[in-house]
């Protein structure tokens, strides 16, 4: 059974990706929107996602003019949001089934009644 490995990243490969200077991700990482493992940033590494939260940040950053801990309230606010999206998503469809079941049964229960009320 092969194994899947997460990609990791070192600072240099995420200046590289994020097309950001080291000094911004520090920030970045100071202001505790991204958290890569390690102690200092010599030995962080930072997963795939954390580029896409890096990217984020810096646009939040420099297109709005926010502050970084203003980027990172909102960063946390817009996961925040993305996961009662997909929360209500997930229970929507649990109502329309259940709704669905709930509709089919008394369909059945209906049909069922008017056959009694036939025979006799």
């Amino acid at each position: 059974m092969a194994t899947i490995t997460a990609l990791q990243f070192r600072l240099e490969d995420l200046c590289h990706a994020t097309a950001l200077p080291a000094e911004i991700i520090i920030e970045i990482v100071e202001q505790g929107i991204v958290d890569p493992i390690g102690d200092t940033p010599d030995n962080w590494t930072f997963n795939a996602q954390m580029i896409t939260i890096t990217k984020k940040a810096f646009r939040l950053h420099n297109d709005l003019e926010i502050d970084w801990p203003g980027t990172a309230l909102a960063i946390s606010l817009i996961d925040e949001l993305e996961q009662l999206r997909t929360k209500n998503s997930q229970l929507q469809r649990r109502l329309d089934r259940f709704s669905q079941a709930g509709s089919e049964a008394i369909i059945q229960e209906n049909q069922q009644t008017n056959r009694g009320g036939n025979d006799e």
